[in-house]
């Protein structure tokens, strides 16, 4: 008989070992899972919060660039404006021009002032459309540096 409790008092001792082993898997695997959600749920905010702020950057990028195309706009409207009224008063002193000399002096001055205020023009408009650029760009740009950080982040 005593051979029979040393037996059980061994099956118990093993039986409590193996329930505490289970125990402590049980507790270890339910903890790593909790963790491992809280980390997801954490991730997918960040995410969200990331394309918010992508969204946001997109539409400031669009309103600058907006901006930018409305005033390019004024800039060759007004262009326009002038060189159609320099257009008018030249055929008007033209055809009130007394002499074919006098005719194609204001003509060639019509032409060299016509043309230095097209490339005054083109310059103007090629600065604000570089300026427009960088600008219209900086928003994305911002983001792209955001994303490829956080990227780097979750590696």
């Amino acid at each position: 008989m005593t051979t029979k409790n040393k037996t059980t008092k061994a099956g118990s001792a093993k039986t409590e070992t193996m329930e505490d082993t289970i125990k402590n898997a049980t507790t270890a695997s339910t903890e790593a899972m909790q963790d491992g959600f809280e980390q997801a749920v954490l991730a997918a905010g960040e995410f969200g919060e990331h394309v918010k702020a992508n969204s946001e950057a997109v539409v400031e990028s669009f309103t600058i660039a907006g901006q930018g195309m409305e005033a390019i706009n004024t800039e060759i409207t007004a262009s326009m404006k002038t060189s159609y009224e320099n257009g008018v008063a030249t055929a008007q002193a033209m055809a009130s021009a007394k002499s074919l000399q006098e005719m194609v002096e204001l003509q060639a001055d019509y032409a060299k002032s016509a043309m230095e205020a097209y490339f005054a023009g083109l310059t103007t408009l090629s600065g604000m459309s570089t300026t427009l650029l960088k600008n219209a760009a900086k928003p994305l740009n911002a983001r792209a540096q955001a994303t490829a950080e956080m990227v780097q982040g979750y590696r």
